[in-house]
């Protein structure tokens, strides 16, 4: 076996296990090793490398099948999805000892097409942020960027990719929780239209906004697991060379107008290696009522969705814990003050919340349609985020062009459209600054077109600079760029 194998990407480890010429208990015990050499990442906040390498044997013994296309490959899953004889704990301490008893839904496809988990990863608590900050747990180093954080709330899965740890990993996204730590450590990360994956035996925040998603080092990994994921493993895509050059919206409300500095010589080198591949690049502001209707539904529909979404899923642990327990122990003191209201208040009236969902929504969704209808074109493309990576000592405010901006909705600035409205939407690597942090691109489609954004995503990679970060990297980082 290579010496290298942690590095390999999903769609090579399962063409290695599916030949033979690597047995499933040698992969995964190099991804073991690989995650022992990497603790101090804190990655992973349950890992069980005996009953890791158990299953991998029981794998083995059953030999490859084509109806197994993931056969003996170990993923990374993030801490609020239940998988069966391991703890869910979100992230916060009153679910430290939730075992479960029953797979997820998304779990359950996975474990039936083969695939093993290797460990549950690390996450912002209760997935209410975007550092990986976690104050129960401890923070989440970025494997791509010394010193400083994987960005979150899918803080764990997103680095052990970038690590090598894991070949894969599964996320949850509700404004940007897969595509902002996909982007600042530099993998890809994806999530589909809202509802093309099952949702069953996920702790969720928001069942409006909230998906599972998932994060893998290249585009082809991503399809692969959205097939298994989606119930369509096996379907074919058109081939890429049946395909015209796309035509795609560049905007700069939100989009490319704010940015770091370092992050807009990437966007820009980014943008005129795809023109000049031929792509038509087409930049066009949204309405200007649009970052107003975002501001008015993005937090008030999570907030309203949070105390039925998570009492569901307390009243099935093996122990049912009440909201207000919950909430109590929260470590974060951030997160605290933000859900402490929730068990006695209703963020939002009910006629409030009602217009948000039947109004605001699809009128975001209708513009967001509109602007691509009017150019005749397939997609947007915006930095996934406008700053790099977050130091260690990031708080509630980061600077960005001299400026003090809250840390959360600066981060989330050109995610949260697509949860909004529901829209599949891939970070992919887009290159690095000066000082090595990395660069994601965005490119969000239509609902439904999930399969068509993959493909985008992939002929879009191909054509960057920029790539996918492996485990051996270690760049040199330079001053924080964030506050002190």
């Amino acid at each position: 076996m290579s010496a290298s194998a942690a590095d390999w990407t999903l769609t090579r480890a399962v063409d290695e296990l599916a030949s033979g010429r690597v047995t499933a208990e040698e992969y995964a015990r190099a991804l073991l090793d690989r995650c022992a050499e990497h603790r101090g990442l804190n990655a992973f906040i349950s890992r069980d490398p005996a009953r890791v390498l158990e299953q991998a044997r029981a794998a083995d013994s059953a030999g490859p099948s084509p109806a197994r296309p993931l056969h003996g490959v170990p993923i990374a899953v993030k801490d609020n999805i239940d998988v069966a004889g391991w703890n869910t704990t979100a992230g916060t301490p009153a679910l430290r000892g939730n075992l479960v008893r029953a797979d997820s839904a998304v779990w359950s496809r996975l474990r039936e097409a083969g695939a093993i988990p290797l460990g549950k990863t690390n996450m912002h608590e209760l997935a209410y942020g975007i550092t990986g900050d976690n104050r129960c747990y401890g923070p989440v180093g970025n494997p791509a960027a010394e010193g400083r954080l994987a960005g979150g709330s899918s803080s764990g899965s997103a680095a052990a990719v970038a690590a090598s740890l894991a070949p894969a990993g599964l996320g949850t996204d509700t404004g940007g929780s897969v595509r902002i730590p996909a982007a600042l450590c530099g993998v890809t990360g994806f999530r589909p239209s809202t509802g093309r994956y099952p949702t069953a035996g996920v702790l969720r925040i928001s069942h409006t906004r909230d998906t599972v998603g998932v994060l893998a080092r290249d585009v082809a990994d991503l399809r692969l697991l959205d097939g298994v994921l989606a119930g369509e493993a096996g379907e074919q895509d058109v081939a890429a060379s049946e395909r015209p050059a796309p035509r795609l919206v560049v905007p700069s409300t939100p989009g490319v107008g704010d940015l770091d500095p370092e992050l807009m010589t990437v966007v820009r080198r980014g943008v005129e290696e795809l023109r000049s591949a031929g792509w038509e690049l087409v930049e066009s502001d949204f309405p200007p009522e649009v970052p107003e209707l975002i501001d008015r539904t993005s937090f008030p529909v999570a907030l309203a969705e949070t105390p039925t979404n998570f009492r569901s899923y307390l009243s099935g642990t093996e122990e049912p814990l009440d909201l207000e327990r919950l909430v109590a122990s929260v470590a974060d003191p951030e997160v605290r003050e933000l859900l402490y209201p929730l068990p006695r208040e209703v963020p939002i009236g009910r006629t409030e919340y009602r217009r948000a969902l039947s109004q605001r929504l699809p009128e975001l969704e209708r513009l967001a349609r509109r602007t691509l209808d009017r150019h005749d074109a397939v997609a947007y493309l915006v930095p996934t985020t406008v700053l790099g990576a977050p130091g260690r000592n990031v708080s509630s405010e980061v600077l960005l062009n001299g400026r003090s901006v809250p840390t959360f909705a600066t981060y989330v600035r050109n995610t949260n459209l697509a949860s909004l409205i529901g829209w599949p939407s891939v970070s992919i690597p887009a290159g690095r600054t000066e000082r090595g942090l990395p660069v994601g691109f965005q490119l969000d489609a239509r609902a439904g077109h999930d399969r068509e954004l993959l493909d985008l995503a992939r002929r879009c990679g191909a054509l960057l600079s920029g790539g996918a970060v492996t485990g051996g990297e270690d760049p040199h980082i330079g001053t924080d760029v964030v506050r002190e």
